[in-house]
């Protein structure tokens, strides 16, 4: 009764000081229950070690960002300038909805539809319209996001590849430098990948052979979440629609050798052909322009930027987009693909963080490699999930290189794509090794013999 009486007043407390603290630490046991569900005892162990570990580090990065900053301030980390801001829009919108009286001036910049707006601030003023001001615990709301995606994608690799990609992607997800920042931010990264995930296993559910009742939860939680990612960010439901489509797409071709076959002969003809078409390439030509506007507009921000186009294009002072011919807009999109690759190149680094982040850099070429593998060793073992982790790719790869200018940015934004490359480079990383193994000891039995 002593330690009931204490416990429950220590959680009292907590939960005075930070509410969302508390729902945090309970949002967590459910996490941990649905990580382990169906594993054995060691896998288990392997897996809330790793979890616990994750959220120990982002809980203690979000404890010292509290203890460093000035109380009487909204601030964040040194990597989430614009998070402090989300901070701030946020609770004007709260005191809106709870009848504070607020300056036309922050009333304006709350609801400022032009400059950075997301649905996401609606989510973070929503949580604190319950709960109440969270400055710094609001950060405990993407630590949770990023775990429950973590979770969720080990989940669904587990079921179509195994537990050994599956504990290597998850290792990975949870503890790449880039990644781990933007999950302790204030930014909308993680809520984003949340939903896009949410389709992904909704998507997958849907088209795997279930009961009619599951797949019908799964079809209204595909739309839902493709109807809310859009707010989250401009352009998420092509990303992710299209990006599902040509996941299940390519699904389907991959059943049959001739659907393969066919489908090779028939689409260099078909691009041709469409290329040929002048309403089909003036369609085309229009999003390049646009791509580029945006791409010298990023050029022209402040940090670090890379060019895509021909010099012209940047020297110019009049509208020289709109004189873009095909073959400068096709040099363009092949050099958007390539740079968002390869940027930035170790000859191109300027600045001590850049430095720094070099190390993650030579993974993620490491990591784009394995991912070409782990294509094809996973289309052999559950094509549909490889399809859609592939499609997922592809569309986030086209729509970010062709509108990004500045190596950090593109970097923040690279890191939506990472969790998808990820688990397709653990397979390919398990599947390189396994070869190995298998042709080591062929050799050693064929030298014993």
């Amino acid at each position: 009764m002593t330690w009931a009486v204490a416990v429950g007043l220590a959680l009292g407390t907590a939960y005075t000081l930070s509410p969302l603290s508390i729902w945090f630490l309970a949002a967590l046991v459910g996490l941990f229950a649905w990580a382990g569900r169906g594993l054995s005892e060691r896998e288990r162990r392997f897996v809330w070690g790793l979890l616990a570990a994750a959220i120990a580090l982002r809980v203690v990065a979000v404890a010292l960002l509290f203890l460093a900053s000035d109380p009487h301030q909204i601030g964040s980390f040194f990597w989430d300038g614009d998070g402090a801001a989300m901070k701030r829009r946020s609770l004007w919108i709260r005191d809106v909805w709870l009848g504070v009286p607020v300056t036309p001036f922050y009333f304006g910049a709350a609801f400022d539809r032009l400059y950075g707006w997301t649905t996401y601030l609606y989510v973070l003023a929503y949580v604190q319209y319950l709960l109440g001001p969270a400055p710094y615990a609001i950060h405990l709301l993407n630590v949770a996001l990023c775990m429950a995606t973590a979770v969720a994608l080990y989940r669904l690799v587990r079921s179509a590849y195994g537990p050994e990609p599956a504990l290597l992607g998850f290792t990975l997800l949870l503890f790449l430098p880039t990644p781990f920042f933007w999950s302790v931010s204030a930014l909308k990264e993680s809520l984003y990948l949340f939903l896009a995930v949410l389709a992904l296993i909704a998507a997958v559910t849907a088209l795997r052979p279930r009961p009619l009742r599951a797949r019908a939860v799964a079809l209204v939680v595909l739309a839902g979440s493709i109807a809310a990612i859009d707010g989250v960010r401009a352009g998420a439901t092509l990303i992710v629609g299209l990006g599902l489509a040509a996941g299940f797409a390519g699904s389907v071709i991959m059943r049959r050798v001739s659907l393969v076959v066919l489908t090779l002969v028939i689409l260099p003809f078909a691009g041709h052909r469409l290329w040929a078409n002048a309403e089909v390439q003036a369609r085309i030509m229009s999003q390049l322009k646009t791509s580029a506007v945006l791409h010298i507009g990023n050029v022209r921000t402040e940090g670090h930027a890379y060019k895509l186009l021909d010099q012209r294009f940047y020297s110019a002072v009049d509208d020289s987009i709109s004189t873009m011919t095909p073959v400068e807009g096709l040099r363009f999109a092949a050099r958007g693909v390539v740079s968002f690759i390869l940027v930035p190149l170790p000859w191109q680094v300027q600045s001590r963080s850049e430095m720094v982040f070099l190390a993650q850099q030579v993974v993620w070429y490491v990591l784009v490699i394995f991912a070409f593998v782990g294509l094809i060793a996973g289309l052999r073992r559950d094509a549909l999930v490889t399809c859609m982790l592939a499609g997922l790719t592809a569309t986030g790869t086209a729509v970010i290189a062709l509108n990004s200018g500045n190596i950090g940015t593109m970097v923040r934004h690279r890191d939506t794509v990472v969790p998808f490359v990820v688990w397709l480079s653990a397979v390919g990383i398990v599947a390189t090794v396994s070869t190995f193994v298998s042709r080591s000891s062929s050799r050693d039995q064929h030298a014993f013999d």
